[in-house]
């Protein structure tokens, strides 16, 4: 009877001491500063994100978007997880911020299905003369930066400005459990011309990801988002 009660008690023991190792809190909704705290982690299903990392820099100095004002929300799609990023990225020759760089760094890693896509796309974003937005994207696959020693790195890029725009970029490749990323957020107006930008959005899926028809929807709206701006700047 006692070797029967020491092996539940023992069962349950386990169990709990199982349930605090390797699960990280589910990622909240909220602002860049919260993923800025030191040994910060979190999850979506069973991904864990960490290792976040922000800066921003502007042209002229005193314009940058801080922490504080980029909101994140995390995208829970079974399979795809991800973050939608928004954050009042704007330049314009008329208001004198002549540009605005955001740089984002993460890790990705999964406890479970590989990781076998990455997406990157934008939204609520327009320009006007030479205005231009641009979003380049590293990966290192099955590693991490700076280096990325003994993985592999991938590129994406998105952006819009008077030539057209590329809303959605997404790069596909043999499942790895490890994904770290590197991101560069640039709005510059240009000589003269204006920007502006509000999501920025980054999925990790167990397979390859049709093209969202949001994403879609986006890009049909920048034209006449841009034709507000340019009466907006020409009062």
């Amino acid at each position: 009877m006692q070797s029967k009660w020491f092996s539940a008690l023992l069962v349950i023991a386990c169990v709990a001491l199982l349930s605090g190792i390797g699960f990280a809190s589910a990622c909240p909704s909220g602002y860049m500063t919260t993923y800025l705290a030191p040994g910060f982690s979190c999850g979506i299903d069973d991904k864990t994100f960490s290792n976040f990392i922000y800066t921003s820099t502007s042209s002229p100095p005193g314009y940058e978007i801080q922490a504080g004002s980029v909101g994140v929300t995390p995208i829970t799609t079974p399979g795809n997880p991800g973050f939608q990023w928004n954050a009042p990225w704007m330049a314009s020759t008329l208001s004198g911020v002549q540009g605005r760089d955001s740089f984002f760094e993460f890790q990705v890693n999964s406890s479970g299905a590989p990781i076998t896509d990455v997406s990157l796309s934008i939204g609520g974003f327009g320009t006007t003369g030479t205005g231009s937005i641009t979003v380049d994207e590293t990966v290192c696959l099955g590693a991490v930066f700076p280096a990325c020693s003994g993985g592999t790195t991938k590129t994406l890029e998105v952006y819009a400005n008077s030539g057209g725009f590329k809303a959605y970029d997404e790069v596909s490749f043999a499942g790895v459990t490890e994904v770290d990323v590197e991101k560069d957020v640039l709005i510059d107006a240009g000589t003269n011309g204006s920007a502006t930008l509000s999501l920025v959005t980054n999925q990790f899926s167990e397979g390859s990801t049709p093209e969202p028809a949001s994403i879609l929807l986006f890009g049909s709206g920048a034209l006449a988002l841009a034709g507000v701006l340019r009466r907006k700047l020409n009062h």
